[in-house]
Formats: structure tokens, C-alpha cells, sequence
């Protein structure tokens, strides 16, 4: 054994670096890469500006809408679709790449997030990769969301470990090439974060059910998208729908970031 390995040393030796640099590249993504420039990924900006106005109206379905018939969802005035992507505890999704194929075909505009039971921020890096692998190959004209409503969440003494995990996990997918967004409800957005920060770093698709006007004046507190309901009825669905509304142009905005990410691949 001694012999062979001072035999093939060098070989072993250019595996081994191989190696380390596969896994490096599989962690950070296109992180490491610079532009002509010098600059970094990580500082394209990833936050848009809402117009105060609806833009685009949409639905989010996860497998237990069942069947779908993605055309008459369209023919029903919705433009949008927000995928459920998988869950911590459940995996992918069963219905996400079917719904995706279909979704696609209808020519909607597709997003999609993960639901995340994780309480640490290395578990919100561990789970914005494993969201990359689920969604590798696949494009999106609207955010990837992490899911950040797990109950454990929920405490005033977690407001800077909550911060550092959305920090985390949204890096890390635009690392991947994807623009991030955070879905949550507005008790947690109003109570568990610091909002006033992180705010103006990521995009916030915010549930409130108390409202079904979905008129944006009154709100002090900017965000992206407002999921208004959980009870709607839309054509080529069977059962109860959450519905949302999008004050960004979305298709636009994420065209623009993926051009910019051109620099860097």
C-alpha cells in the first residue's frame, strides 16, 4: 500500500484538489465568481421597490390543491403562480414539477417556496441548498421564498438569531442564481424580525387575512406581495385556494437580475 501510494502521489495528490474544489464549488455556487469589475454576487440588489399599486394578481398551491388545470386558473385573470417547492420535515413536494411542466405550458409566471422548520442559521444555509438541488434546472419570473412561519420562531428573544437566518438563507439562493424573497405572516413580520433592516435587504410577501380589499393604502410598512386570503375559489381547482396580489413587476425586476448575474457566469 505504501508503495503504491509513493508510486501514484501525484495522481492521488490532484484528485484530492479535484475534489476539494468540487465540493467548494457545489457549496458557494457562482458566490466566488467576480465580475469585470471586481465586484461580488452578493452585491446585486435583491429588493425591489413596491409601486404601491397591484401589478399582477396570483395564486399559491401546494400538492393538496390536487389536480390542476393551470389554463383556466389563467383564463381566470390570474398571471402568477407561487409553488410549494417541499418542506423540511416532508421533502419535495410530490406535485411541484408537475405542477411547474403544466404551469409553464400555460405560459404563467412561476415562483415557488419551502416551508422551513429549521431554528439555527446554519440549518437556514443547509436548507437554502437543499432547495437549490430540489429546484436545479428549473426557471422562475418571480422570487424563491423561504417559507419563515414554524412556530418555534415565534419569540421576541429570537428576533437576531430570525434576522441572521433570513440573511442566510436568501444569500445563498441568489447565490444559486435565484432572486430571494420571505414569506411570513404579518404578526411575525411586525413582531419576530427586525423589519426596518431587513426590509430594505429582501423582498417580504406578507399573509393578512384581515383585509380582503387588497387595497395598498394604510400600510406603513412596505412589502412586495400581500396574500389576502386562504379561502378563494379560482376556475380548473377544486379546492381552496390562497390568493395573492404582487405590487412588483416581477417578470421585469428578475429579467434585469438575471442579465446582471451574466457578469459572473
Amino acid at each position: 500500500m505504501k508503495d503504491f501510494i509513493l508510486k501514484h502521489k501525484k495522481i492521488i495528490a490532484f484528485s484530492a484538489i479535484a475534489l476539494l474544489l468540487a465540493i467548494f464549488t457545489t457549496t458557494t455556487g457562482i458566490s466566488s465568481l467576480k465580475s469585470a469589475d471586481g465586484g461580488s454576487i452578493d452585491e446585486i440588489r435583491t429588493c425591489s421597490t413596491p409601486q404601491g399599486e397591484i401589478v399582477a394578481h396570483g395564486i399559491d398551491v401546494s400538492k393538496y390543491q390536487g389536480e390542476i388545470n393551470f389554463e383556466k386558473v389563467k383564463s381566470d385573470g390570474y398571471s402568477f403562480v407561487i409553488l410549494r417547492a417541499g418542506t423540511t420535515q416532508g421533502g419535495k413536494d410530490a406535485n411541484f414539477d408537475t405542477y411547474y411542466k403544466n404551469a409553464k405550458a400555460a405560459g404563467l409566471d412561476i415562483g415557488c417556496y419551502y416551508y422551513t422548520y429549521a431554528t439555527t442559521v446554519e440549518g437556514a444555509k443547509e436548507e437554502a441548498l437543499r432547495v437549490r438541488r430540489i429546484i436545479k434546472g428549473k426557471t422562475f419570473t418571480y422570487p424563491v421564498f423561504l417559507d419563515f412561519e414554524y412556530q418555534a420562531l415565534q419569540s421576541y428573544d429570537r428576533i437576531d438569531i430570525n434576522d441572521a437566518m433570513i440573511n442566510t438563507f436568501c444569500k445563498y439562493i441568489k447565490r444559486g442564481g435565484y432572486y430571494p424573497g420571505v414569506y411570513t405572516s404579518s404578526s411575525i413580520y411586525n413582531s419576530y424580525i427586525n423589519k426596518s433592516e431587513l426590509g430594505n435587504i429582501w423582498d417580504f410577501w406578507i399573509a393578512s387575512y384581515r383585509d380582503d380589499t387588497h387595497s395598498y393604502e394604510g400600510y406603513q410598512c412596505s412589502f412586495s406581495m400581500w396574500q389576502y386570503t386562504s379561502n378563494g375559489t379560482v376556475s380548473g381547482i377544486d379546492a381552496r385556494v390562497d390568493l395573492n396580489v404582487s405590487y412588483v413587476d416581477y417578470p421585469k425586476l428578475i429579467d434585469e437580475f438575471q442579465q446582471k448575474l451574466n457578469k459572473y457566469t
